[in-house]
Formats: C-alpha cells, structure tokens, sequence
C-alpha cells in the first residue's frame, strides 16, 4: 500500500531548464498544443497566455470573468476552448488570440471543456449539463442530465467515444448518440478519469482516498485503497500497462498486465517531501514526471531502481505538469504562476 510517511530529501542532477515565465497568478491549467508548437497557461483569476515552444509570449487572452477553469486544444492545434466561473465556454483563434465563439452551457459554472482527438467536436460540462458543439460554436447535442456535477471528461484516444464522471457514476458515451453507450454505477465521489492509451481500462481517482479500475469490454472492475489523501493525480504509461497515481509523497504505480494489479505490490518511487500534485508519463517513451505540494519536480524512470533520473525546484507547489507530444520537453506550472519548461537530457 503507499506510504503516509514523507521519504528523506534526495539530491538528483538538475533538470535543464529552456525557458520560464512569471504570469503572477496561480496557474489551473497548462497544456501543449497538439503539434507541439504551443502552450496555453489558464490563470485562476482568468486570463489564459500562450507561448511558442521556444518561450516566446504570443497572446494573453481574457479568458473568463471570476475565473478559468478549463481548457482544450482542437486536434488541428487551430483552436484553443476554454470555461470558467461566468457560464461560458469560449473558443479562440490560437493564431490571432481572438474570441470566436461564447457557447452559453446552461449553469453558472462550465468546469469541463474537451476538444475530441479527430473530430471536430467540443463537450461541455457545466453543473450536470453536458453538451456538444462543433469548432465553429454551432451546438450539436444534449445529452442527458447526469444524477450529479460533472468532475470529468475524457475521450478515448483515437475515438469517438468518451467517458464522463459524477458522483455515482461513470458512464461511456459514443459522440453521435444521444444517450450513454456504458454506464458504470459506483457508490462514491470521484475526482478524475483517465483511460488506458489502448482504450481497453479506465481509471479513476476518488474523494475516498481509493483509485478505481475497469476493463471496459466487460465491465469487471477493481479497486486500490490505503492512500493516505484523495486522488487527483493519474497517468497512464505509453503500453496502458502501469498506472501512477497519488495520494501519498510516494508515486505509487500498479501493473495492469497479466491478470491486473488485484494482489500485487505496486512499484514505490520515493523522493518527495510533500504530497504529489501531479504527474505525467511520456507519450511514447518511459520517463514519468512527478510534482509535489513542495515545489519539486522529478523525472524517473520506474523501470530502473533508486533514485529519480533528474529534479528540479520550483519554490511553490507545483499545480500541472505536461509532456510536449514529442515528449522532448517536459512543462510545469505552480500556484504562485511560475511556469518553467525543461529540455529533456538526450542520455534519458
């Protein structure tokens, strides 16, 4: 089970550093663009910057009175969708900055934005209202009103189904139809979603301090409990074989090969003082980023044994982490609005 005890402090070689920025403000949000070119950091207070790859500022976009919450890239890395704490979603031009589309999303806040890998679709989730729209802000559809608020969507890659969570519920949707494909009923509050990259497992961090397993195809599902905090923190590896998730100081990664991870020891990578506030695997490669309350970032390897690869500090907690598509550079962001962007070492 992960460990409730913070490890001792570790000194590792230091992350090298390509740029950083200051934007002033807790950052929520921070994602590349699909073609690696971009990257969007979405304020609390509002406003939403983006920066070329290379840490030239491009745009500081208004984003959303009260608040951002959200946000997305299309597919076409064209598009930039965003909700916050005024109701809307709004889409962006990423090339000029521009409001192009305010989607109203019927409740007082629009916690849930994501673009579909191929298509041309946009879900919204606002409250327990989901709905669908196209990159042009026309609407698509209304889908049935989930039992509670909306705490997550996500599409399965390279699909054109998706999965949404909600208290007592996940359920499994296919984008051209009305009502829900799957639905997957648990007793419990959950936080997060993720699926598996192959599509076949989705995952799920809960209020319950639990994380929470399905085979897709079946419906069988297991459960890993013992974590010491409520998980927010999942990442699937590369071959939708290992699972990281939080909870804890520790990163705690199950194998889901073979008959899955129910009666196994997870792998246990110690090295952070503080518990985790994100993690990310590479999209293709073997390397997984972590990121703490105290500010440190490190870079591991799971399969080698010991200490993390590289680490860096950052002086706050550290709020997102996210891997460039070609998973060259590696993204962090903190709640005081530092975001620093790292090149990864050619030995790794």
């Amino acid at each position: 089970m992960p460990r409730a005890l913070a490890p001792p402090k570790v000194s590792v070689p230091e992350l090298r550093q390509a740029w950083e920025a200051h934007l002033g403000d807790h950052v929520v949000r921070l994602e590349w663009s699909p073609n690696g070119a971009m990257v969007a950091a979405a304020m609390i207070g509002g406003p939403i910057s983006l920066f070329a790859a290379d840490g030239q500022f491009l745009h500081e976009l208004p984003g959303h009175s009260f608040g951002t919450l959200a946000i997305s890239w299309s597919a076409d890395s064209r598009l930039l969708a965003s909700g916050g704490q005024d109701g809307y979603a709004r889409i962006w031009d990423a090339a000029t900055g521009a409001a192009l589309h305010e989607l109203m999303c019927g409740a007082q806040w629009v916690e849930q934005v994501a673009f579909s890998p191929h298509n041309d679709y946009l879900l919204t989730g606002a409250g327990r209202l989901l709905k669908m729209w196209n990159g042009a802000g026309q609407h698509v559809r209304d889908f049935p009103d989930h039992p509670s608020t909306i705490t997550g969507i996500a599409w399965q890659p390279g699909q054109l189904f998706f999965a949404t969570v909600a208290y007592g519920q996940l359920a499994n949707y296919h984008a051209e139809k009305a009502d829900f494909a799957k639905a997957f009923a648990w007793k419990g509050s959950i936080l997060v979603v993720a699926w598996s990259p192959d599509g076949n497992y989705l995952a799920t961090g809960n209020q319950d301090a639990s994380v929470h397993f399905w085979y897709r195809k079946s419906g069988k599902d297991l459960e890993m409990t013992g974590y010491p905090a409520k998980i927010r923190e999942l990442a699937w590896d590369a071959d939708s074989r290992f699972l990281a998730t939080g909870g804890s100081p520790v990163v705690t990664i199950w194998d889901c090969g073979g008959k899955g991870p129910a009666g196994t020891r997870p792998i246990q990578l110690e090295g952070h003082e503080r518990f985790l506030s994100a993690l990310a695997y590479q999209h293709r490669g073997r390397l997984i980023a972590s990121g703490c309350q105290g500010g440190t970032v490190f870079v591991w390897n799971h399969r080698l044994p010991g200490r993390p690869l590289r680490g860096a500090q950052l002086g706050a907690a550290i709020t997102q982490i996210r891997w460039a598509p070609d998973d060259r550079m590696l993204a962090a962001a903190t709640e005081t609005g530092v975001v620093r962007v790292f090149e990864k070492s050619e030995k790794e």
